[in-house]
């Protein structure tokens, strides 16, 4: 069995709380926030190149505002 496996089962052998409190350490580990942030300047090297070829739509915030708010609050509560 592999690490990954070995990890996925002794995941759900895990109370909800435990599980919470695992994923939050994860989420704050410094590996998963260099990862992030690997992630982000590819994004943004992305968007530049895009941006340089002249890939580029005009900016609504209201569109953005709406999309934000669908994002933090999916279910319309």
């Amino acid at each position: 069995m592999s690490t990954v496996a070995e990890v996925k089962s002794a995941t759900e052998r895990l109370s909800a709380q435990e599980r919470w409190e695992l994923y939050r350490w994860l989420g704050e580990s410094a590996d998963m926030q260099k990862l992030r942030l690997e992630e982000l300047r590819h994004e943004i090297a992305i968007g530049i190149e895009q941006a340089d070829r002249g890939d580029v739509a005009p900016l609504n915030v209201q569109n953005i505002k709406s999309e934000v708010r669908r994002r933090l609050n999916p279910k319309g509560v």
